[in-house]
C-alpha cells in the first residue's frame, strides 16, 4: 500500500505460491488494490522470462538465501533488483544492478522507492542481459 500511494503509476505482478500468498491477497483486498496487483501463482520455468520482461523492478523479500538464482534471472531479463541483504545475495550482482535493503518493511519500501524514482530510467535491459550472460 505504501508504494501504491507514493507511485500511482506502479502496478505489481506477483509470481509464486509461497506461504505468504494468502496474506498478500487479503491485504490487496483490504486496501482495495485489486486493479494494481496481479497474482500469477506458480510460474513454470518455461514462462519465467516472459513473466519477468513485463516488469522494470524485481523485488526479492527473502529472509534467508544462500544464492538467489531468481535475482540473476531478473537481471538477465533487464530488471533492476531490490533485495534483502541476506546470505549470499550481496555476491550475486554488481552494485549498479541491485539495491540491498535490510530485511524489514521500512528498508524494502525505501529501496523500492529509490529504484522506482531514480534507477529504472537508467537501466538498459539489453546491457543488463549482456553483462549477466558474460
Amino acid at each position: 500500500p505504501i508504494i501504491c500511494k507514493a507511485f500511482p503509476h506502479v502496478d505489481f505482478v506477483i509470481g509464486g505460491d509461497g506461504n505468504k500468498k494468502l496474506a498478500l491477497e487479503e491485504m490487496v483486498e483490504r486496501e482495495r488494490l485489486q486493479d494494481r496487483v496481479e497474482f500469477l501463482g506458480f510460474v513454470p520455468s518455461g514462462s519465467v522470462r516472459d513473466t519477468l520482461i513485463r516488469g522494470h523492478v524485481f523485488l526479492n523479500c527473502s529472509l534467508t538465501e544462500s544464492f538467489c538464482i531468481a535475482i540473476l534471472e531478473a537481471a538477465s531479463a533487464g530488471l533492476y533488483v531490490v533485495s534483502t541483504n541476506v546470505g549470499g545475495v550481496p555476491e550475486v550482482l554488481p552494485p549498479d544492478m541491485i539495491h540491498l535493503s535490510d530485511p524489514n518493511i521500512d528498508s524494502l519500501v525505501e529501496g523500492l522507492s529509490i529504484a522506482i524514482a531514480e534507477k529504472i530510467d537508467l537501466v538498459n535491459p539489453y546491457e543488463f542481459h549482456q553483462r549477466i550472460n558474460e
